[in-house]
């Protein structure tokens, strides 16, 4: 077989097929594929933008509200434990047994915290995740309300950061928001010496 030859038989089989393809598209009736735009048609599984943020201020209002938890048993009765033990405190900072009551409290709380975020003398070695799921699970409308009635107690003085293990002293600061006094004399020691000098 001469190139020639071989040239010829490609093109007898292309015009072969040319003629195939036409024919089958004049006995469909020479459809032609067109595209057209359409608007989107709503879906109602999918909220509108005013019903995201109807649903969001809702969300902010009933925190707002609520003491809301994330539901686990666990960390509710930590929750519950740190607010009695702040409000006696922020009560009685003079007593003894209510400071000694927070500073357990405390411990158990940003502990449970620490063991959730994989963290341990300030450093935590945890996958993101881990932080992102403690982050989440302390920081329900509950614990807001919980650190907010800590930080007044925390407020009324007497409590340094030397009354808790090393392990969670940075984590401790990072709970309460607000500086601990390092030694300074509570509001109660304040008021003994003041009638002392009386």
């Amino acid at each position: 077989m001469t190139m020639s030859t071989v040239r010829f038989s490609l093109v007898a089989v292309g015009l072969f097929m040319l003629a195939f393809i036409g024919i089958s598209w004049a006995n469909k009736g020479f459809p032609v594929m067109v595209t057209r735009v359409v608007p989107l048609k709503p879906d109602a599984r999918i909220p509108t933008f005013e019903e995201s943020v109807k649903q969001g201020l809702r969300k902010d209002w009933e925190n707002s509200k609520t003491a809301q938890s994330d539901g686990d048993k666990e960390r509710d009765k930590l929750r519950l434990e740190l607010l009695q033990a702040s409000i006696g405190y922020k009560l009685s900072p003079c007593d003894a047994t209510m400071r000694k009551n927070l500073v357990e409290a405390l411990t158990r709380y940003v502990n449970a915290w620490a063991a959730m975020a994989g963290c341990k003398f300030g450093r935590c070695t945890g996958s993101e995740k881990q932080l992102d799921a403690a982050a989440a699970a302390f920081q329900s409308p509950a614990d807001i309300h919980v650190h907010a009635t800590l930080t007044e107690a925390i407020n009324k003085g007497g409590i340094s950061k030397a009354d808790f293990p090393k392990s969670i002293r940075d984590d401790v600061f990072m709970f309460s928001g607000v500086p601990f006094t390092f030694g300074e004399e509570n509001t109660c020691a304040g008021g003994r010496r003041a009638e002392n000098s009386r």
